[in-house]
This record gives C-alpha cells, sequence and structure tokens, in this order.
C-alpha cells in the first residue's frame, strides 16, 4: 500500500480522515498524521480509496490543546473496564445498524462513553452559572456520516455492563484509545451549540501545518441583581438590639476614660477610640464584633476597616441613644391612653417606666418622678435647645438626657437607668447624695436639686428666672411678734395689735405643712388605728389667724400666701428627730385627687385661680414602730386624660375610672386604683393649678449677661444726658 504523505494536509483534513477510520480526533498535528500512518500499516491490503482533500467537503473542525493528549484520572478509570458491546442493538452515530466492529476497534465505545460523560460534565457545569443568558444543552457526539452543514445528532451515551481490563491492554489501538480518551470538551460545547462556523479551518491563506487560531471566549449577558430590603453592609446583621443599654456612664471599659467612647452595637459594652491601637479596634479583632456607634456623634462605624455606615436601620438605634421631641409628639404622647410596645412587644406607656435601683437610690428615684410628670418642666428640659447645649453644666444635662429617656415612644425595654444623672448628682453635691449611701431624705434632695438646676440655668434671685422659678416658686408673708409673759398659767399667747408686727414676705419652693401630733395614749384597740386628718385642717396653718409659737426664738408667728406658683409643691413634716432618736407621725390625710380650693390661704391682693389638681404624690413607707428601717418610696402619677379648659370635665365620652394612676417603686409599675392614692402616708405632693386653656406657657425671662447689662447701662445714661 502506497504511503501518504499526511503532512501536507491540513489539520481539519487530518481529523476528517480520522472521523472516517474511526479514529480518534485529538492532539497536535504530528499525532494526527503518526496516527493516520500507523493506521495505513495495521490496515489490511485493501483499503479503501483515500478521499481527495480538493474535492472533499471537510466538515467543521474541533480546536485542540496540547493538555487533551492526557487522559483524566477519571476517565482512566471509567475506561478500564469497557462492557463488550452489543452489536446487535448498537447504533453507530445515530444513523441506523452497522456491522460489528473489527478488533481495532474493540474501545471504540469506551471511547464515545467518556467523550460523552466529559462533554456531558461540561455542560452541567456551565449550566449552574445563573448569569447566562442560555442554558447550554448536552453535547453529543458528530456521527462520522454527518455531511458538512448539518446539524450534530444527539445520542444517549450507551451503557456498559464492564469494562475491559486495562491491564490485558497491550501494544496496538487499545492502547491509543486509553491515551486518547480526553475529549476537547469546549470545542464539543461550541460546536453542539453551533457557534463554529462551517468550513472555518478550510481557509485556502491558512499555511500547511499551521496551528488553528483560538476561539475568542464566549461573553456572558447577566441578569441585573433584584433589589433587596437587606441592609447595604453585612455586619449589620451581627446587630444585638437586645444587649443595647445607653443609660450608664460613657465610660470605656477598659481605660476608664470618658472622651470618644463608642459602643459595641454587638454585646453593648464601652471602649475608647476607633484608631488601631485603640480597645474598640483590639475589641473588634478579638471578639469579631464590627459595628460600633460613637456615643457623642451618634455616627456608626465597622471595625476593624475603619468606615462610616449610613443605614435607615440604623435609625431605631440612634433614636434610643438620643430620643428626639416635637411639640406635637409631646402632645400626642400626654393626649393618647394607648400603650406603645418595647422590643419583646411587651406594652408601655412612656413616662410611667420604671427607674433601676443600683443600691440606695431608691429616694431619689422616687423625686425624679415627681419632677419629670410636671408637664412644662418636662417640656422644657426636652424641647429647649439651652438643657442640651455645651454652655450649660453636665448636671442640666444628664437630667434633660433622663427626660428624653423617661419620655421616649421607641424604648427597647420599658425600663430606665438613672445611673448617669445619678454619678454626677454625687460630683455635683461633693457626696452628699450618693447611690452608696443608705437613709437619704427626698426633701433634701428635691431641694437640692431644684436650688442646683436653677443656678446652672442661670437664675438669678429674681422671680422667673429660670423655668425652676417659673413653676415652683411662691411668696408668703410671716408675721411675727415679740411674746410677753403675763404670768397667768395656760394663757396661749396672742398677736397684740397696738404692738409692733414684724412683716416679712418670703419666697419659697415648698410648702411645710405640720401633721397634728398623734395620740400619747391608745389602747389595743386603737392602737391598730391610724390616725387621720383632712387636708383642710393642715392649711389652716396659712390662713393669716392660725398662730405658732416659736419657744426657742420667743415670738408668736402667723402664715399667709401673697402668690401661689403654678406647681404647688408641699411637704408634710413627718420625721422629728432629738440627739437620742428618730420618730415618724403615721397620721394619714385625708385630700381629694382634684378641685383643692386655696382661696381661703391666699392674700386677697392676689386675685388669681386657687383650685388645684394633684399631679403626683410621694409616700413612705417604713417597718411599723420605726422611722426608717426598711424604708419604701413610692411615687403616684397618673395618666392625663384630655379635659374641656373651661369645666375641667374630661371629654370624648371619658369617666374619671378611664384616668389611670400608676405606683411606681424603682422597677416596679403598676396600676392602681384612684381610691388607693390617698391611704399611704404622703410625704411630698404637688398640685397643678387650674388654667383657662388647661395648658401651661411658663415664662422664663434668663438675665443678661454682665456685658450686656453695662452696655445697656451706659445707653440709658446717655439718653438721659440727651
Amino acid at each position: 500500500m502506497a504511503t501518504h504523505d499526511y503532512s501536507k494536509l491540513k489539520v481539519a483534513e487530518l481529523k476528517e480522515l480520522l472521523k472516517d477510520r474511526d479514529l480518534a480526533v485529538s492532539g497536535l498535528k504530528a499525532d494526527l498524521v503518526a496516527r493516520l500512518q500507523d493506521a495505513d500499516a495495521q490496515a489490511a491490503p485493501a483499503q479503501p480509496p483515500q478521499p481527495d482533500p480538493a474535492s472533499t467537503s471537510i466538515p467543521e473542525p474541533l480546536s485542540a490543546s496540547a493538555d487533551d493528549a492526557a487522559p483524566a484520572p477519571q476517565q482512566l478509570q471509567d475506561a478500564a473496564h469497557p462492557a463488550p458491546p452489543d452489536h446487535a442493538k448498537e447504533a453507530v452515530g445515530g444513523m441506523g445498524d452497522a456491522p460489528p466492529p473489527s478488533a481495532d476497534e474493540v474501545n471504540l465505545p469506551a471511547k464515545r462513553h467518556l467523550e460523552d460523560a466529559v462533554a456531558q460534565e461540561e455542560t452541567k457545569r456551565i449550566r449552574t452559572d445563573a448569569a447566562i443568558a442560555q442554558q447550554v444543552p448536552p453535547a453529543g457526539d458528530r456521527d462520522a456520516g454527518t455531511a458538512a452543514g448539518e446539524p450534530v445528532q444527539v445520542r444517549e451515551a450507551p451503557s456498559f455492563a464492564s469494562a475491559p481490563d486495562l491491564a490485558q491492554v497491550g501494544e496496538g489501538p487499545n492502547e491509543r484509545v486509553v491515551a486518547e480518551s480526553k475529549v476537547p470538551t469546549e470545542e464539543l460545547v461550541k460546536a453542539a451549540n453551533g457557534e463554529l462556523a462551517a468550513g472555518a479551518g478550510a481557509d485556502e491563506g491558512q499555511a500547511a501545518g499551521e496551528a488553528e487560531e483560538e476561539e475568542e471566549p464566549p461573553v456572558y449577558e447577566y441578569e441585573p441583581e433584584e433589589e433587596s430590603s437587606r441592609p447595604a453592609d453585612l455586619y449589620l446583621d451581627t446587630i444585638n438590639r437586645s444587649a443595647l443599654d445607653f443609660d450608664f456612664e460613657r465610660l470605656c471599659s477598659v481605660t476608664l476614660s470618658h472622651n470618644h467612647i463608642y459602643a459595641c452595637l454587638v454585646d453593648g459594652k464601652y471602649f475608647q477610640g476607633r484608631g488601631k491601637s485603640s480597645p474598640a479596634y483590639a475589641h473588634a479583632l478579638n471578639e469579631d464584633h464590627h459595628v460600633f456607634i460613637n456615643l457623642e456623634t451618634q455616627k456608626v462605624f465597622v471595625l476593624p476597616d475603619g468606615y462610616e455606615v449610613d443605614d435607615a436601620s440604623l435609625a431605631d438605634i440612634k433614636s434610643l441613644l438620643y430620643p428626639r421631641f416635637t411639640p406635637q409628639l409631646l402632645k400626642r404622647i400626654d393626649s393618647s391612653l394607648s400603650p406603645s410596645l418595647d422590643l419583646a412587644e411587651r406594652p408601655y406607656y412612656p413616662g410611667f417606666v420604671g427607674l433601676n435601683n443600683m443600691k440606695h437610690n431608691s429616694f431619689m428615684n422616687a423625686c425624679l418622678h415627681l419632677l419629670l410628670h410636671v408637664p412644662p418642666l418636662r417640656d422644657y428640659f426636652i424641647l429647649d435647645p439651652l438643657p442640651s447645649s455645651s454652655s450649660t453644666s453636665e448636671l442640666v444635662r444628664r437630667f434633660g438626657m433622663l427626660a428624653r429617656k423617661l419620655w421616649n415612644p421607641k424604648q427597647f425595654k420599658a425600663q430606665v437607668s438613672p445611673h448617669e444623672l445619678l454619678q454626677e448628682v454625687g460630683n455635683a453635691s461633693g457626696g452628699r447624695f450618693s447611690i452608696t449611701k443608705d437613709g437619704g431624705d427626698p426633701v433634701e434632695f428635691l431641694g437640692w436639686l431644684l436650688n442646683q438646676l436653677h443656678r446652672d440655668l442661670g437664675g438669678t434671685r429674681k422671680p422667673r428666672s429660670s423655668i425652676i422659678y417659673s413653676a415652683f416658686q411662691g411668696e408668703v408673708r410671716v408675721d411675727d411678734q415679740q411674746i410677753i409673759k403675763t404670768g397667768e398659767f395656760g394663757v396661749k399667747p396672742k398677736f397684740d395689735l397696738d404692738r409692733d408686727i414684724k412683716t416679712t414676705k418670703t419666697p419659697f419652693l415648698f410648702l411645710a405643712l405640720d401633721l397634728p401630733p398623734p395620740p400619747l395614749f391608745q389602747d389595743a384597740v386603737e392602737s391598730n388605728i391610724a390616725p387621720q386628718s383632712p387636708l383642710s385642717a393642715i392649711l389652716a396653718k396659712y390662713d393669716g389667724h392660725t398662730t405658732r409659737e416659736d419657744t426657742q426664738a420667743g415670738v408668736l408667728r402667723r402664715w399667709k400666701i401673697t402668690r401661689l406658683p403654678p406647681f404647688l409643691v408641699v411637704y408634710y413634716k413627718r420625721f422629728t428627730s432629738n440627739r437620742f432618736l428618730e420618730e415618724k407621725n403615721p397620721t394619714i390625710v385625708n385630700f381629694p385627687l382634684r378641685g383643692v380650693d386655696m382661696s381661703d390661704y391666699v392674700d386677697d391682693s392676689a386675685p388669681i385661680s386657687a383650685y388645684y389638681d394633684l399631679t403626683a404624690n410621694l409616700t413612705h413607707q417604713s417597718l411599723a414602730g420605726t422611722a426608717h428601717a426598711e424604708s419604701r418610696w413610692r411615687t403616684h402619677v397618673h395618666l392625663r386624660a384630655p379635659r374641656d379648659p373651661a369645666t375641667g370635665e374630661l371629654e370624648g365620652g371619658l369617666k374619671d375610672e378611664d384616668e389611670k394612676w400608676f405606683e411606681m417603686e424603682d422597677l416596679q409599675v403598676r396600676e392602681i386604683e384612684r381610691e388607693m392614692v390617698s391611704l399611704g402616708e404622703t410625704y411630698i405632693q404637688i398640685w397643678e393649678r387650674r388654667t383657662p386653656t388647661g395648658t401651661w406657657d411658663l415664662p422664663v425671662e434668663t438675665p443678661k449677661p454682665k456685658a450686656a447689662r453695662a452696655k445697656d447701662a451706659g445707653s440709658a445714661a446717655a439718653a438721659a444726658k440727651k
């Protein structure tokens, strides 16, 4: 048989000849030529004539690479034991029945099975890419008898019961089949999709033996990503809102510094700074916590990366850190009788939440509830910019922050800790009031707090120079006359109009009321009954006629109120002490909740409304027979219902029973019946004077600075000279 010079043919022509002989078509051109020459050497003498390359229509070529010459391990394993094919049922190329294969073609089905398997695996991998516009169909073998330009026939890979033993394959065609078992899967997929143009390899200008040009990679069209409500930063998913509590003092848990404090939004701990040497940076690396908020600027950062995050999902956290209010929001809170919900979906009423008792601050918590339920005082510390500015004292700023947190309608939990304010109270009072000292008196603390807030707000001795004086300052006239002993036993001294009477007017923030002394002797039955006294009998001290004898000063004294404040603070003198012990007066005061007429105790020269309604009530309870043993301080406040300003009647068909009253003791908040308010041993009360409109707009005449006053004085003097 004449030997053909296959090296002069092109790669596409060589592959066509190999397909006609059912031989492998992968590999370099030298491999293809050697494969054809080996086939000619082993072929029988009677060989069919070779097709003329010039006249034969060459099918579309499949590009190959050098890596295709080595079979994959899985392919070797699959080709190790091919089962002998069923010649009666097998169809070659899907074109119909064919004669049984020759001895040289024993491993041809295994080869095709491997080619199909690899092509299908590659097709499955391409299908998994969701961004590909079109799915890639499984690639099949090109039938040897398919003419150029005809569609590719895809067939199922034949199954084999067994595979020939690889160890029994010797030198010959079997070994070459195994060596060529890896197929060019990328080209098979492209051919199946019709991406390779027919006759692309038959370019007349291509030199003999020249390698084929590489195909351009396919351009995949990705669908746009759908918009999602998921936070833009994945670290925001790690925020634990149930662990957040911004009530404590802003102090670094590592350095104990107050500067540049950040709160970890995963565990709620405070750390300083966010630089590479800061405790917050170290916490982010050690604990894998990445989201931090600056307690001053309220900016959120991701550490250790250090970039700022501004996401709408953080609005509730910023509102918890610094609650913001408007006059309309406060008005809605006051007029609503429906509760808010905390993070755990538990209902609570803004303003009627518990205050944490760290150790011995129960009496201070009761006083704070008294003050923060006075509407104009609350509104001033929440809405006015002065209490939150840097020009005021730290005590004023922290008191205003406590007011914001107590009335916040978006609490994470229905409780507030006054720790930050009480720490400053201890500093400002020089340790006089501290959470570590037991036995404090609410009257002393309330008096100190009001006077300190008045001074820190720039108040002076003038009335209405601060919100404290505008709300609570009244005036009383005191008449004193020297007592002259007549020598008559049992005769009470009286005012003598013929003698000199010393009259002074004294401003007050508290109105002190004396309780009648309890009976000295009681039987077994009376000892179980607490003595009682009506409020009118106690207020008779200020009617201008009732006198009290001051034995120490040797004077006879009487009182008359000359100016009633908008909010009248009264306290009952329950505790008396001497050098041996301290005693408590257990007298129960009987008082109405609304409509106390103060006109009998006010000077006629001040025609003002004298009807007062109870705003808050503070009671004391101790062990029987003791003054302060096991003391418990409770505050009674009420959820105001809208009323008609002229008549004072409830609006909207509401009844007095619909106006809820709550008893608060530290963290305990419970609703009580209105009749229970006057049954306790009341100690401090705040009464609100009725107004024609039902609202308060207290004027605050803030004094001008000294430089401004000097300038105004100079201008007035110059105008007088002219």
